[in-house]
């Protein structure tokens, strides 16, 4: 099992707007992919932080990969740059 887990930086003001697109445009599109199980979107508004954070069955591969970038792109109005992203293998789990 693997989890992703992407930050971004909303503009100030833009979290609420962010977790909204995330939400209607990119997790549906997620959950439709094979070996996805879970996917959680958090922000602290103070802050102007996000994180995405989805748990798949093996390492996300190229589809989910085009699918948070076309998702980048439609935020790169409302964010200050480009997320970073990481996979990690779980290695333990309670």
């Amino acid at each position: 099992m693997y989890i992703r887990i992407v930050h971004g930086r909303p503009q100030p003001g833009q979290v609420d707007e962010v977790a909204r697109r995330w939400k209607v445009d990119l997790a549906p599109r997620l959950a439709s992919l094979p070996g996805f199980r879970h996917g959680y979107f958090s922000g602290d508004r103070e802050a102007n932080r996000v994180a995405g954070v989805t748990v798949w069955d093996d390492r996300p591969g190229e589809v989910a990969d085009e699918a948070m970038r076309e998702f980048g792109e439609r935020v790169r109005d409302i964010t200050t740059g480009p997320p970073t992203m990481e996979d990690n293998e779980v290695l333990a789990e309670v």
